[in-house]
């Protein structure tokens, strides 16, 4: 969990984009029925190096991702979909590698309008990321553990994409991938149990209920920003008190370059591993078979905000939740 804590923070202060929670998997991709739905799936195969699979272009439309990562990827690997606006996916991708190694820039390159470069007044981070990360469209997509398969159901609209890990220190090579023709009008929504909602700054079950056991979950956006969700399963009798204090000590510690001291939940003893669901634009769904176990969970959103470039959680965008037996 801690490297979960550490990955995220650090990768959203550093580039501005969604980091992947290293300790956020699913073990294997349950029995969901998502394949009886008839969807066109794509399948793709998650080395260290690459992501193998993943058509050149494609029909727009909605999709089942089915992302298998090798068994040497120690944290897992993922899948997440962007489309650039603003920029190029060339020009995005150079923003996402930053500049030449050794040519003595201390930022990533920002080609488009340039981002503020200070926090608002009376605000903690590092200032917001460039206009084009908020202005680009993020679909979501599908992350495994290690040695395991994971599926997710997600729209893609015309354009040019890329695929990539949805974690600016992924090693795979992002791709680029057309997507051409018009988005279908008869879409199929994949049934589900739960319906979580994301907006500022917050995160709620606003449909159905999370219960321990397999079941099928639809994760919507319908905040302004881009965000994506951490689901971590804690001590039975945690409390968002508690989360708070864990998180603030967390980013001191980041933001002054130490290992942090805990001084009540501790993210390497007290969290086990949940889901993780990439980052979503505003209007957008995607479907995630999940397997939950009985018990307290918190819900929480790292991606930078769109004022000053500090995580969502600065801002309260963290809620725990009780999973029914």
């Amino acid at each position: 969990m801690r490297r979960r804590m550490v990955s995220v923070i650090g990768a959203a202060l550093l580039l501005g984009v969604g980091s992947v929670p290293a300790g956020a998997r699913q073990e294997a991709a349950p029995a969901n029925g998502l394949a009886e739905l008839g969807l066109p799936e794509i399948e793709v195969a998650i080395t260290a190096e690459a992501y193998e699979g993943i058509p050149e272009s494609i029909e727009a439309g909605r999709y089942l991702i089915t992302v298998t990562a090798d068994e040497s990827l120690e944290f897992g690997g993922g899948i997440s979909f962007i489309r650039p606006e603003g920029v190029t996916a060339e020009e995005f991708l150079g923003a996402l590698a930053g500049p030449p190694e050794g040519d003595g820039s201390e930022s990533a390159a920002t080609p488009g309008p340039e981002a503020e470069g200070t926090p608002a007044e009376g605000s903690e981070g590092p200032g917001a990321p460039p206009p084009f990360v908020y202005d680009s469209l993020y679909a979501g997509g599908a992350f495994a553990g290690g040695g395991a398969s994971a599926q997710a159901v997600v729209d893609l609209s015309p354009g040019e994409w890329i695929a990539w890990g949805d974690d600016p220190e992924a090693t795979q090579e992002p791709v680029v991938v057309e997507v051409t023709g018009e988005m279908p009008s008869d879409l199929t929504e994949p049934e589900s149990g739960a319906t979580l909602t994301m907006s500022e700054y917050d995160i709620q079950v606003t449909a159905g209920e999370l219960v321990a056991g397999e079941q099928v979950i639809k994760v919507e956006n319908v905040g302004a920003q881009p965000h994506f969700l951490v689901l971590a399963k804690g001590p039975d009798d945690m409390t968002e008190a508690q989360v708070e204090v864990m998180l603030e000590e967390e980013m001191a510690a980041q933001m002054a370059g130490s290992e942090p001291e805990y001084s009540d939940l501790n993210p390497d003893e007290d969290f086990g591993e949940g889901p993780y669901t990439p980052s979503q634009s505003n209007g957008t769904a995607t479907w995630h078979p999940v397997d939950l176990e009985a018990g307290t969970y918190v819900m929480a959103c790292f991606f930078p905000d769109v004022t000053d470039g500090a995580p969502h959680t600065a801002k309260g965008m963290y809620t725990v939740i009780e999973v029914a037996a």
